[in-house]
């Protein structure tokens, strides 16, 4: 069974390499009798002069990804905004959580007695508007919490007292509406 074998595989590639020789010589004939030169190829031929561009028109199934892209555009447009909006909130929230953090580890001597007068005026307010209306609900606490502020740090309190009013356009001495002033905080 050896034998036969090594005689199989030895007279294979005797028969691949006849086989390539005479489709070889084969071509070299047939390439001398049909040389063409490169004028002759249908490459180099002029276009006809009534030649006109005719612009292709679009598949179905270029159509239907067209849709699906201008469709999709705005809802990832508006999920990137969205999440730009959501990343920069959550940046800003730790970023303030860190800082009051440093604020609240080592507070200023009169920050905690402050602190006590705003809470106990705002509770103060919430006592006495607890049988009274929505509106006394609100305002109460909300209005002796915000006198609690002003007495304790009143330099703060007359700056935001003056952004507010020139927001509004109010001209505190005489009631009258005036015109829109730059804000500069050098005013300040």
């Amino acid at each position: 069974m050896a034998p036969f074998r090594i005689g199989k595989l030895t007279s294979m590639p005797v028969s691949v390499i006849y086989a390539s020789v005479s489709v070889r010589m084969a071509k070299e004939e047939e390439s001398k009798k049909q040389l063409v030169r490169p004028e002759q190829l249908p490459i180099y031929t002029v276009p006809p002069l009534q030649s006109k561009y005719v612009e292709e028109q679009p598949g179905y199934l270029q159509m239907g990804f067209a849709s699906v892209r201008s469709t999709t555009g705005s809802y990832i447009g508006w999920c990137k905004s969205t999440y730009i909006f959501v990343k920069n909130g959550i940046m800003d929230t730790v970023q303030f959580g860190k800082d009051a953090y440093a604020y609240l580890k080592n507070p200023p001597r009169d920050f905690l007695p402050k602190l006590g007068v705003i809470t106990v005026s705002g509770l103060a307010g919430l006592l006495s508007a607890r049988k009274g209306s929505r509106f006394k609900k609100i305002a109460y606490p909300l209005g002796l919490a915000t006198l609690g502020a002003t007495v304790c740090y009143p330099v703060q309190s007359v700056i935001i007292a003056k952004f507010t009013f020139r927001a509004l356009d109010i001209d505190c001495h005489n009631g009258n509406q005036k015109e829109k002033a730059e804000f500069d905080t050098a005013d300040f």
